[in-house]
């Protein structure tokens, strides 16, 4: 499968040709190693792609969680314990109602990486104590070729959050998240 996102396709897993892989499995240690092949192929396919929410409110029906030639979908409750279990690793985050898990925000990378990154970029670029915004940071011919250009604005936040409590940035209110403005420094 390809994605505008991408000009080579996604190489899955010889698992997700397995069809019991679909199939939340009762036995608790084969659940669990289950779980982690999940949470390694939703994240591996979202880098690729460049994605970053699930939805859980409407059953999956395209890949990862689908697949098509072995007329499998994993079920909505197995995957909401995918997600939970990316969650407790730090690779998502519930965005959805307070109290629901009907969204979330896939970290592929976390946030303190992302974080270290940025500020890397901007250092070599002789850019500390200059205000950025989100915008030229994600979307900027500044940044064209660096992993986080494209990156959405959620998760540039949680970025520039850890380097404001670092103490390596400021940040002042925008009229939106790409408004947002961000001083780094040393």
């Amino acid at each position: 499968m390809t994605s505008p996102g991408s000009a080579t396709p996604f190489q899955f897993p010889e698992i997700y040709s397995f069809p019991p892989f679909f199939t939340r499995q009762p036995n608790e240690s084969t659940w669990r190693e289950q779980r982690r092949q999940w949470c390694e192929l939703i994240l591996a396919y979202y880098r690729h792609y460049r994605l970053y929410s699930i939805s859980l409110t409407e059953p999956a029906r395209e890949p990862p969680f689908a697949n098509r030639q072995v007329s499998r979908v994993l079920p909505a409750d197995a995957l909401r314990e995918v997600v939970d279990e990316l969650v407790k690793q730090g690779n998502a985050v519930w965005t959805g109602a307070k109290n629901t898990k009907d969204a979330c925000l896939v970290l592929w990378r976390k946030p303190d990486v992302w974080a270290s990154m940025i500020h890397q970029w901007a250092s070599e670029r002789g850019l500390l104590s200059t205000v950025l915004t989100v915008f030229e940071l994600t979307s900027g011919d500044d940044t064209v070729g660096q992993e986080f250009h494209d990156l959405d604005a959620a998760t540039m936040r949680r970025a520039l959050d850890v380097l404001q409590s670092q103490g390596k940035a400021q940040l002042f209110a925008g009229s939106s998240d790409e408004d947002l403005g961000v001083k780094l420094f040393a």
